[in-house]
C-alpha cells in the first residue's frame, strides 16, 4: 500500500545527514512511519523527518483523479523530479534538470511539459534548500510568471476597485495588491498579527504567547527550587548514615570495604549538596531574574498598545458619528441652516479623517516596535533556556561522574578483600593459644 504525504512545514535536515530536506508543500513517499518520525523519499533522496511536519494524502482520491500509484512513486524515487501539492491537495511536478514544470503527472524519459502552470511562489521559495542550481531556479520563476503576469494585468484590468473594510478600528484594503513584506528574510511576527481573529487583536495573541512564556519560566524556577530541595533532603540523609555505627564490629580487609561503603555515602551527599547549591545558584536565581528583566519590555509595550488602539477607535467611532449625522442631513430640508451645519460637519470629518490617519499610522509603527521587541524577547527566551537546560544537565553529568569517582575507589578497596588474610589478622590478634588439649592422666 502507497503511503504519501505532503509537507505542511519546511524541514532543514537539522544538520544530519541521515534527514531529508524538503520545502513546504513537497510530497514525500513514506516507507517507515514512527509516533513521532517518518522515513520517507522525494527526488530519489530517502530520509528521516518529523511527523508533525506533515499530513497525509489520500492516495484514492488521487487516484480517482487519474493519477496511477506506480507512475507516480517512480517519479517521486526519480533525481530528476519533485512533487508538490496545493492547498486543495492538487499535484504538480518540477523537474530540476530543465527547469520546467507541468500539471501532468510526467512519464519518465520525456520532458514534453504542459504551459499549464501551478502557482509555485509558496513552495518555491524553499527550494533553494533542496540545492537546486540557482540559475535554474531563476529560469523557473522566469517560466512560471512570464506568462502569469499577462494573465494577471488582464483580469486586474477588470477587478472593480479595492474597498475599505474597518475592523474593529483598523483600516483594511480589500482586493488590493499584495503587500511587500516587512521581514521578507524569514515568517516573523511583524507580518503575521495584523488583522483581528475570534474577538482578539494580533497583538492579543502575541502578548498570550509571551505571558504563557513568563508562566512556562515561573513553573521550571518552582521545578528547579523542589529539585534543589529534594538534592539537599538527600544529601542530608547520606551524610547521617555516613556518620552512623552501622558496621562498626566488621575487621581486617572486610572492614577496609564496609568503611568504603560508608565512605562514598559521604562522597555522594557532598555531590548532591554541590548538585543542590548549583540548582538554585546557576539555575533557580538567574531564571527568576530574566524573567523580571522580559516582564518590564512587555508592561510598556502592553500600556502604549492600549493607548494607541484606544485613540484610533475613539477617531473611528466619531467619523461614523459625524457621517451619520451628514447621511442624515441629506435628507432633510436644504434650507440655509442645515447646509451650514452640513458644511461644518464636513469640515469636522476632514479633520477627524486626518487625525484617524495620523493614529492608525502610530498604532501600526506602535505594532511594529512590539512585534519587532516581543520576537526578539522570544528568541532571547529560547536561547537562555537552552543554555540553561545545558548547565542543569551539566551539574546532573557532574554528580553523576563525582558519584562513579568514589564508586571506583570503593571497588578497588572491596576487590582487595581477602579471607586468607582476614583469618591471619584473627587469628594473630585474637588467638587465645595454639596447644590444643590433650588426655588426662590421673595419678594415685
Amino acid at each position: 500500500m502507497v503511503d504519501l504525504v505532503k509537507a505542511i512545514y519546511a524541514y532543514p535536515g537539522a544538520g544530519q545527514p541521515t534527514h531529508l530536506v524538503f520545502a513546504a508543500g513537497t510530497v514525500l513517499l513514506v516507507s517507515e512511519k514512527s509516533e513521532d518520525w517518518c522515513r520517507g523519499v522525494c527526488q530519489g533522496r530517502e530520509g528521516w523527518f518529523p511527523t508533525t511536519y506533515s499530513q497525509a494524502l489520500d492516495c484514492k482520491s488521487l487516484e480517482q483523479k487519474g493519477i496511477p500509484m506506480a507512475q507516480l512513486v517512480s517519479v517521486l524515487r526519480s533525481p530528476e523530479w519533485l512533487v508538490y501539492a496545493t492547498e486543495d491537495n492538487k499535484l504538480y511536478y518540477v523537474n530540476v534538470a530543465t527547469q520546467t514544470t507541468t500539471w501532468e503527472l510526467p512519464s519518465l524519459g520525456t520532458t514534453t511539459m504542459t504551459p499549464s502552470l501551478p502557482d509555485l511562489t509558496g513552495p518555491l521559495s524553499g527550494l533553494a534548500a533542496l540545492n537546486i542550481n540557482p540559475n535554474a531556479l531563476e529560469a523557473l520563476m522566469a517560466l512560471h510568471n512570464g506568462p502569469q503576469k499577462i494573465v494577471e494585468s488582464e483580469k486586474s484590468s477588470r477587478r472593480q476597485k479595492p474597498k475599505m473594510v474597518v475592523v474593529n478600528g483598523v483600516t483594511f484594503l480589500e482586493g488590493g495588491p499584495e503587500q511587500k513584506r516587512l521581514n521578507p528574510e524569514q515568517l516573523s511576527y511583524v507580518d503575521h498579527f495584523w488583522a483581528d481573529k475570534d474577538d482578539r487583536t494580533g497583538y492579543d495573541v502575541i502578548l498570550e504567547k509571551h505571558l504563557n512564556g513568563k508562566e512556562s519560566i515561573k513553573d521550571m524556577a518552582e521545578l528547579f527550587r523542589e529539585r534543589a530541595a529534594i538534592e539537599e533532603q538527600y544529601s542530608k540523609g547520606l551524610l547521617k548514615l555516613f556518620k552512623s555505627a552501622l558496621g562498626e564490629q566488621e575487621e581486617g580487609t572486610l572492614k577496609n570495604a564496609w568503611v568504603s561503603i560508608k565512605t562514598e555515602l559521604k562522597y555522594r551527599s557532598e555531590a548532591h549538596a554541590t548538585l543542590a547549591s548549583g540548582i538554585k545558584e546557576h539555575l533557580e536565581k538567574p531564571l527568576l531574574e530574566f524573567k523580571e528583566a522580559q516582564k518590564k519590555g512587555r508592561k510598556e509595550h502592553q500600556q502604549i498598545m492600549e493607548k494607541s488602539r484606544k485613540q484610533l477607535q475613539t477617531f473611528d467611532a466619531n467619523i461614523e458619528k459625524t457621517c451619520q449625522l451628514l447621511n442624515k442631513s441629506k435628507k432633510t430640508s436644504r434650507d440655509e441652516s442645515v447646509l451650514k451645519r452640513r458644511s461644518v460637519a464636513g469640515d469636522d470629518l476632514k479633520k477627524l479623517e486626518e487625525g484617524y490617519n495620523a493614529a492608525q499610522r502610530q498604532w501600526i509603527d506602535d505594532m511594529i516596535n512590539a512585534c519587532q521587541d516581543y520576537e526578539k524577547q522570544e528568541d532571547e527566551r529560547s536561547d537562555y533556556l537552552k543554555d540553561l537546560y545545558f548547565k542543569y544537565i551539566e551539574l546532573c553529568v557532574a554528580v553523576n561522574e563525582a558519584s562513579a569517582e568514589s564508586l571506583t575507589r570503593a571497588t578497588n578497596i572491596i576487590q582487595r578483600v581477602d579471607k586468607k588474610l582476614d583469618r591471619e589478622f584473627f587469628i594473630k590478634s585474637r588467638g587465645t593459644g595454639s596447644f590444643r588439649p590433650c588426655e588426662r592422666i590421673v595419678d594415685l
